[in-house]
C-alpha cells in the first residue's frame, strides 16, 4: 500500500501477526454487539452503554455524510475530555474519515493553520463554551462545522440510524496527530488503524488489561496518551471507562473508590497531586491493581509505591511511535524504579553513537525506534519523513537513553535539552532528579540562561511544595554537594514559579520558562 512506502518491515509485521486487517470501528462494533448494555463510559451522573455510544456515533456519522464529508476526508476534532469526545471520534471512524484530534489548549491561530495544513473538510467541537467559541471563530474555513453538544449526543443515542459503515483498509491513513506546536504550526503525524491498534493492544497485553477492568481516564483528549492509554483500551477491550473531566486529585481518588477502578494512568503532574491527595485522604483503594505513571523520577516512583501500595509502571512512547516500551506487572522492583520497561513484542529500540553505530549495554546514546506502531510519515512532507528515518525504518527520536544488560530501556533526556557552559556540557536530566529529592521542591526544570562570557548558565526553575519556601541558591548548592553532584553541573541561579508553561501533554516548555525568567529580569532592571 502507498502508505507503507517508508516502512521496510511491513511484511514482517504482517507475517508475525502484529498487524491484521480491519479498522478500529469494526473492533468497537464487535464489543458493542457482545455487551450492548454494559456501561462503556461514565462521566459524573451520565452513563453511556456500548449500545448508546454506538447509536450516538452512527448519528454523528450520518451528520457528516449529510454535510458532504466523504470517506478519506480529514475531520478536525477539538474539545475537552468527555463522552462527546468519544462519540465524535467514533462517529468519524464509522464514516471512514481521517481524524485529526486536537487538545482544547490549541488556540484559534493554530486551529486555523491546521485546517489549512490538513485541508480539512469538517470541524467537530465539544466540551465547554470556551472550546466551542474557538471552533466558531474558524468555522467559515471548513465546509461543515458541527457542535457535538451533550443534548445532541443524547438525542442521537435515542434515534435509529442506518448502519452504513464505510470499511477502511487497515493500512489506510486513519489519524493525524499533532505535537504541541506552542510557537509554530505542529507537524502532522500520520497513523493507520494498524499502528494505533498495535500500540493499544500492546499496552493492554503488557499491563494485562481486560474487559473486566474499570479504567480511570484522566489524560486530556487530543494527544496520543489520552487516546492510546485512555479512550482506546476500554472502548476496544469492551471494558468500562470512568472519565475525569476537570482535574482534581481528591475527586479522582473518590472516583476510584466509588467505581472500584482497577486501572489508573497518570501523567507526572497528576502523579504529584495524587501522592499528596492519597496521603491526606487515608483511602485504601483496594481495587487498584494497575497504576501506570510514566515519566517519573526514581524518588517519585518510590513515593507513589509507598502511597498506593502498587508499583507505578513506566512507559516510553512518542506521537511518532506511541507506547513502544513499558514495564510488566511482574517486573522486579529495581527495574520499575530505574527503567521504563522492555520494548513491546515486535518493536526494536537501538541505542547508537554519533555515527549511528550500536553502543554496548548501559552506554548512553541516541534512541532510534522501529516497530508496528511507528507512524506512516509526516503529513504532506515526504522530505522530512525521509530525514527522520533510517534505512532500516527506525525513527530518530531525538532522545538520549540506554538499554541495560537485560534489555530494559532507560530514558536520559532530549538530545537538545543540554546546556553549554563555556566548553562544558551540562545535562539537566541528570541533575533535576536529585533536586527533586529536596523536601521543599515539588517540581524543577533546569534551563539555560544566556551569558555573554560563557554562552549559557544553568538556572533552576522551581515550584515549591505548598506551604514551604523554595530553597535559596546557596541552600540548593549545599544540598547538591551533600548528594555528591559534580559542582560544574550546579545551577547558578534559582527562579520560583507557581506553575510552568506546558504542552497539551503536560510537558514543561522550557523555552517559555526561559522567556518568562528573562521578562522578569527586564522588569526588575
Amino acid at each position: 500500500m502507498p502508505t507503507l512506502r517508508f516502512q521496510p518491515e511491513a511484511d514482517r509485521y504482517y507475517a508475525e501477526g502484529y498487524w491484521r486487517d480491519g479498522d478500529l470501528w469494526s473492533d468497537f462494533a464487535r464489543r458493542a454487539e457482545e455487551n450492548p448494555q454494559k456501561p462503556a463510559l461514565i462521566l459524573d451522573d451520565r452513563v453511556f452503554t456500548f449500545d448508546r455510544l454506538r447509536r450516538a456515533a452512527v448519528g454523528v456519522s450520518v451528520r457528516l455524510a449529510e454535510g458532504g464529508v466523504e470517506p478519506g476526508d480529514v475531520v478536525i476534532l477539538l474539545g475537552r475530555h468527555s463522552i462527546e469526545a468519544a462519540v465524535a471520534m467514533l462517529g468519524c471512524m464509522h464514516r471512514g474519515v481521517v481524524i485529526a484530534p486536537l487538545p482544547p489548549m490549541f488556540n484559534e491561530k493554530q486551529l486555523s493553520a491546521l485546517i489549512a495544513q490538513t485541508d480539512a473538510n469538517a470541524l467537530l467541537g465539544f466540551g465547554g463554551d470556551k472550546e466551542l467559541a474557538k471552533c466558531r471563530q474558524v468555522a467559515d474555513q471548513v465546509p461543515l462545522f458541527l457542535a457535538v453538544a451533550p443534548e445532541l449526543v443524547d438525542r442521537l443515542a435515542e434515534d435509529g440510524h442506518p448502519e452504513e459503515h464505510v470499511l477502511r483498509h487497515g493500512d489506510d491513513l486513519a489519524m493525524v496527530l499533532h505535537s504541541s506546536g506552542t510557537t509554530s504550526t505542529p507537524k502532522g503525524i500520520s497513523h493507520s488503524n494498524k499502528t494505533l491498534r498495535y500500540a493499544t493492544e500492546g499496552i493492554c497485553k503488557r499491563w494485562e488489561l481486560t474487559s473486566e477492568d474499570v479504567y480511570l481516564v484522566v489524560c486530556e483528549f487530543g494527544f496520543v496518551g489520552g487516546l492510546v492509554f485512555g479512550y482506546f483500551p476500554p472502548l476496544f477491550n469492551g471494558a468500562t471507562g470512568v472519565l475525569v473531566n476537570r482535574w482534581n486529585a481528591e475527586a479522582a481518588l473518590r472516583l476510584i473508590e466509588a467505581h472500584q477502578c482497577t486501572y489508573v494512568l497518570s501523567m507526572p503532574t497528576h502523579s504529584a497531586d495524587l501522592i499528596e491527595a492519597k496521603v491526606a485522604s487515608g483511602l485504601e483503594l483496594p481495587s487498584m491493581r494497575v497504576l501506570a505513571a510514566p515519566g517519573l523520577t526514581r524518588e517519585r516512583r518510590l513515593a507513589m509505591r509507598e502511597a498506593f501500595g502498587v508499583s507505578p509502571l513506566g512507559d516510553y512512547g512518542l506521537s511518532e511511535v506511541p507506547g513502544h516500551a513499558a514495564h510488566g506487572l511482574q517486573e522486579p522492583e529495581a527495574k520499575i524504579a530505574l527503567t521504563e520497561g522492555r520494548p513491546y513484542d515486535g518493536t526494536e529500540i537501538r541505542i547508537v553513537d554519533d555515527n549511528e553505530q550500536a553502543v554496548p549495554p548501559n552506554a548512553v546514546g541516541s534512541v532510534i525506534v522501529n516497530g508496528p506502531s511507528r507512524f506512516l510519515g509526516f503529513l504532506g512532507n515526504d522530505e522530512l519523513t525521509r530525514e527522520s528515518l533510517t534505512e532500516w525504518g527506525g525513527y530518530r527520536t531525538g532522545d538520549l537513553g540506554y538499554l541495560d544488560e537485560d534489555g530494559q530501556f532507560v530514558y536520559v533526556g532530549r538530545s537538545k535539552d543540554i546546556i553549554r557552559r563555556g566548553g562544558v556540557t551540562i545535562v539537566p536530566s541528570e541533575v533535576e532528579p536529585v533536586i527533586m529529592r529536596h523536601p521543599n521542591v515539588r517540581e524543577v526544570a533546569i534551563v539555560p540562561l544566556p551569558d555573554e562570557r560563557l554562552g549559557e548558565r544553568a538556572c533552576a526553575a522551581v515550584i515549591p511544595v505548598e506551604g514551604k519556601p523554595a530553597p535559596l541558591l546557596e541552600e540548593l548548592q549545599q544540598f547538591l554537594d551533600q548528594e555528591g553532584v559534580a559542582k560544574y553541573t550546579w545551577p547558578e541561579s534559582v527562579e520560583v514559579f507557581d506553575e510552568f508553561p506546558r504542552t497539551p501533554s503536560l510537558k514543561v516548555v522550557k523555552r517559555d520558562v526561559v522567556t518568562q525568567i528573562l521578562e522578569r529580569s527586564r522588569v526588575t532592571a
